[in-house]
């Protein structure tokens, strides 16, 4: 089993909503699948076209003709492999801190332009994440990795309202072996690329 311990920061408040969380195991929805859209964002731009079946066909594995199978670099795509799909099962994501998170829900008022204030629940409490993967696709943590390299940069974020700045997290990852990795892009290309290719 590979384990992998984060903690996502916000800069600033990011939303929740309550169909994301499922208190009784500490899963918030909404963080696998920043984490899954940051690793996809990650493939395309350092290998371009190929590597996200999602990306290609807007589906899963699963559900990809065999003509469309044969336009992928690998089946299943690495992020299936990762993240899970329909008959695979992922890695596992637990939010240790989700009653904090949870208890640090604030409201907040938005106004748009022309409209009356809008209320949003959002939260400034960092989220502890702990991963677990087991050993059958031995890329899942540096395609973890990869995806977090791009949330410490900003680009990728989390919740609804990013286009007004909420949602942006810095990763802060326990291991020098792993800071190192989300540091250097290109370092964790290079482990992507041999891992891939074994």
């Amino acid at each position: 089993m590979a384990r992998l311990e984060f903690k996502l920061v916000p800069v600033m408040p990011y939303t929740l909503f309550n169909g994301d969380v499922k208190y009784s195991i500490g899963y918030l929805s909404s963080v696998k699948g920043m984490l899954r859209t940051a690793s996809i964002f990650g493939f395309r731009t350092l290998f371009g076209e190929g590597y996200s079946c999602e990306e290609l066909f807007g589906k899963t594995c699963p559900e990809l003709s065999d003509e469309e199978r044969k336009k992928l670099r690998f089946f299943p795509c690495p992020i299936c492999r990762t993240y899970g799909m329909t008959g695979l099962r992922g890695c596992k994501f637990i939010v240790t801190n989700i009653k904090e998170v949870m208890g640090g829900i604030k409201e907040m008022k938005y106004r748009f332009l022309y409209r009356r204030p809008y209320d949003l629940k959002v939260s400034k409490e960092p989220l502890r994440v702990s991963v677990i993967c087991d050993e059958t696709f031995k890329c899942n943590v540096f395609v973890i990795l990869l995806g977090l390299y791009y949330i410490n940069k900003g680009i990728i974020r989390l919740g609804g309202f990013k286009s007004r700045g909420l949602g942006i997290f810095r990763v802060e990852i326990e291991g020098d072996e792993w800071k190192k990795l989300i540091e250097d892009v290109n370092v964790l290309k290079g482990h992507l690329e041999k891992c891939l290719g074994e």
